[in-house]
């Protein structure tokens, strides 16, 4: 009889879910008969030292892949490397590229896999508008505020309307609230950058056929939606006439298999996280916390939370 010790199950590391990862890359690998790399990333860490990283990575393939599955996970990020990334795939994607989407691929990560062939999404994967979430200083409350180019406009109707009702002081005391005139003109540019970079990769490949429909994804991602963690679900994905598929079969099962081991590995790490934030606050004066104002936490969401691969203005 085997003793109580000998069943136990062995203790779980991030090491050991890694490599159960990088397996499981492989079945899939295999059965699409593609190359696959995992980017599973932070809640909004596409960033331009990440695109260093991947390229690095893509290029230790000793033979040429010329079709690549992209799983990605990830909040968003930098606009900008989130397009040099998209550039960066085609060419290890030349005769195929698809992005693989087990939940998110929110903001920037939304532009980036516009630069694929097709897009597979398991049924509760989602997409996001691109519109840029801009963190300035509010000069009168000397704190930090975050808000989309997308406000600026709803901002200056309200002013207009307070004004036509004679609220003039209302209106004066929004007006004090804004920033300098060309700062606004800079942030509403922004919006203008993200619609002209989905324009570009749709048209250079998935839609290169349908240069209108390319032009109209665009304007709608960046300036169709009301908040920027809108929803974009397959079925409405697809009525945009992107190129998403369901994912089916063996591969959804290989696919999410992926997401919940990741999941696992994040949680595992923050816990690794704790213990070692504990060890370092032994070591502090008695009452020293005491003095330090809480955190909000109001706005936590449950989205990507830790790397996956080996390692401003924000569109997250």
């Amino acid at each position: 009889m085997a003793s109580p010790q000998s069943t136990r199950r062995p203790k779980r590391t991030v090491s050991s879910i890694e490599r159960e990862i990088d397996e499981t890359c492989k079945e899939l690998a295999r059965i699409r008969k593609s190359r696959c790399f995992s980017l599973l990333l932070r809640e909004a860490d596409i960033r331009s030292i990440l695109v260093d990283r991947v390229y690095d990575e893509l290029r230790t393939e000793k033979h040429e892949c010329r079709s690549l599955d992209v799983i990605i996970d990830s909040g968003g990020g930098d606009i900008d490397a989130a397009y040099n990334l998209a550039r960066l795939f085609r060419r290890y994607g030349k005769e195929r590229l698809t992005f693989i989407i087990p939940r998110w691929a929110k903001s920037a990560a939304t532009l980036l896999i516009c630069a694929g062939d097709e897009i597979l999404m398991t049924p509760v994967a989602e997409l996001g508008p691109l519109d840029p979430q801009i963190t300035t200083t509010n000069p009168l409350e000397q704190r930090m505020e975050s808000f989309s180019p997308l406000h600026i406009e709803s901002t200056l109707q309200l002013i207009r309307e307070e004004f036509s009702k004679g609220n003039s002081q209302l209106a004066e005391g929004l007006m004090q609230r804004l920033q300098f005139p060309l700062t606004l003109g800079s942030f509403k540019k922004l919006l203008d950058v993200g619609r002209e970079y989905v324009e570009k990769l749709l048209s250079s490949r998935m839609l290169k056929e349908n240069e209108p429909r390319a032009k109209h994804i665009g304007e709608v991602l960046t300036t169709g939606y009301a908040d920027h963690s809108w929803c974009i679900t397959i079925e409405e994905a697809q009525e945009l006439s992107l190129k998403a598929r369901e994912i089916e079969g063996t591969v959804l099962d290989l696919v999410w298999r992926i997401h919940k081991l990741n999941r696992e590995r994040n949680e595992l790490r923050r816990q690794n996280e704790q213990v070692k934030l504990k060890e370092k606050l032994k070591g502090l004066p008695p009452g020293l916390l005491e003095t330090v104002p809480p955190g909000d936490d109001s706005k936590t969401k449950d989205v990507p939370s830790s790397t996956g691969t080996s390692g401003s203005t924000r569109c997250s």
